[in-house]
């Protein structure tokens, strides 16, 4: 967003605050977002906790993803319009993702703001932590993202600094409460009757050892793509016939090179990657957030950073999941691939076993409560007992 562009878009939605502001608040939780048109693994489990605390609280979601060009630049504005008067009505907003109706405009007193974020842990760097070029490409609205949250919940305390810094806000105010989804990956009953689920709908996975291929992106905004140099076609000619590559691009980048080998299968990249899990025996990624969620189990992750000496100077990385704490194995090639899916590890099974669970704690919480992560932070967003922030801490 260029000067022009965020000055015309402050004065727009500062008259629609303004306005907005005259009428009562109401006793509603807002569900935002600019990452899709429905609500995000963590919104949603949000949503259906906090219906089960309070079921008389009315809800609400303004969803819709920034857009580019003129046409779709004015659509997207006309949509920030009703959420910004979404934003200044409800007394609760809870946002999984930057958001520019509470970046840029005055909050009223007796609102309040909760950031969940889209991701579980602290992978790679973002916000105001990220690093070299990244830290520009929020263009104008640099000094104003992610400012206007009385509240950050996040998985554990081990992320909690990492957090506070991408937001620049005091980690008193980043509250740890547990991975918001998905913790049901902990379930070896569940993990495998989802398992079976996912062979009946996809037939082809039916008696095979399964690789999920499941990249992240470089870049911000249009210049978004995938850079992973091994191609699935090479990883599955390398592996023995009994082996298939589950392909799942990320949600905001679509695979522009589709594989042709009859042991490649391309899924739909809507589908949350943790939902193909349970069928997964291992993970091929780069510097994707899913690996956290992946920690629970207990299986083999692959990862392509030959760039990571680059990527730490930009956006930078939180954690190195290679090191010697981490759960990862550097791959470069097809046959390293190969090579580290057929080969027995020397060290054993019990010892990786322990070293996935020791780091699924660091940064999910204690196993015993995962499941409750939902139902806390939806306590925690209803108490009246937090405070909202001062007026001098959202600048």
């Amino acid at each position: 967003m260029n000067q022009l562009e965020l000055t015309l878009t402050r004065l727009v939605l500062g008259l629609v605050a303004f306005v907005a502001q005259r009428f009562a608040l109401k006793n509603e939780v807002l569900f935002a977002s600019s990452r899709d048109h429905v609500l995000g693994p963590q919104l949603a489990a949000l949503s259906t906790a906090i219906r089960e605390a309070a079921p008389e609280r009315a809800q609400r979601v303004a969803l819709a993803p920034y857009s580019y060009g003129i046409t779709s630049k004015v659509r997207y504005l006309l949509h920030l319009i009703g959420a910004t008067w979404a934003l200044h009505r409800a007394k609760i907003t809870i946002i999984d993702n930057a958001w520019l109706p509470v970046h840029i405009t005055a909050r009223r007193s007796g609102s309040r703001v909760f950031q969940v974020w889209h991701a579980e842990g602290a992978y790679k760097r973002f916000g105001h932590a990220a690093r070299g070029a990244s830290t520009r490409a929020d263009g104008a609205l640099r000094t104003l993202i992610h400012r206007g949250y009385d509240a950050v919940l996040v998985s554990s305390e081990e992320v909690r600094p990492a957090y506070a810094e991408a937001f620049q806000m005091p980690v008193e105010r980043v509250y740890a409460v547990g991975p918001l989804h998905s913790a049901w990956l902990a379930s070896e009953a569940h993990v495998a009757a989802r398992a079976n689920a996912l062979r009946e709908q996809y037939p082809a996975l039916e008696g095979r050892r399964v690789l999920l291929y499941a990249p992240t992106f470089r870049g911000r905004g249009v210049s978004r793509r995938s850079a992973l140099a091994i191609s699935p076609d090479a990883i599955a000619a390398a592996l023995p016939p009994d082996w298939i590559v589950l392909i799942k691009a990320h949600p905001l980048v679509p695979i522009t090179d589709a594989a042709t080998h009859p042991s490649c299968l391309i899924v739909d990249r809507r589908t949350p990657v943790e939902d193909l899990f349970p069928v997964a025996d291992a993970l091929f990624t780069d510097y994707s957030s899913s690996v956290f969620l992946w920690s629970l189990m207990a299986r083999p992750l692959l990862l392509a950073i030959d760039d990571i000496a680059e990527y730490s100077q930009d956006p930078g990385l939180f954690a190195d999941l290679s090191a010697s704490d981490g759960i990862g194995q550097r791959v470069s090639s097809a046959a390293d691939v190969a090579a580290l899916l057929t080969t027995t590890e020397t060290h054993g099974e019990a010892v990786a076993r322990e070293r996935y669970h020791a780091f699924a704690e660091r940064y999910l919480g204690p196993r015993a409560g995962l499941n409750d992560a939902p139902a806390r932070a939806a306590a925690l967003i209803l108490s009246e007992e937090l405070p909202a922030q001062r007026r001098s801490e959202r600048q």
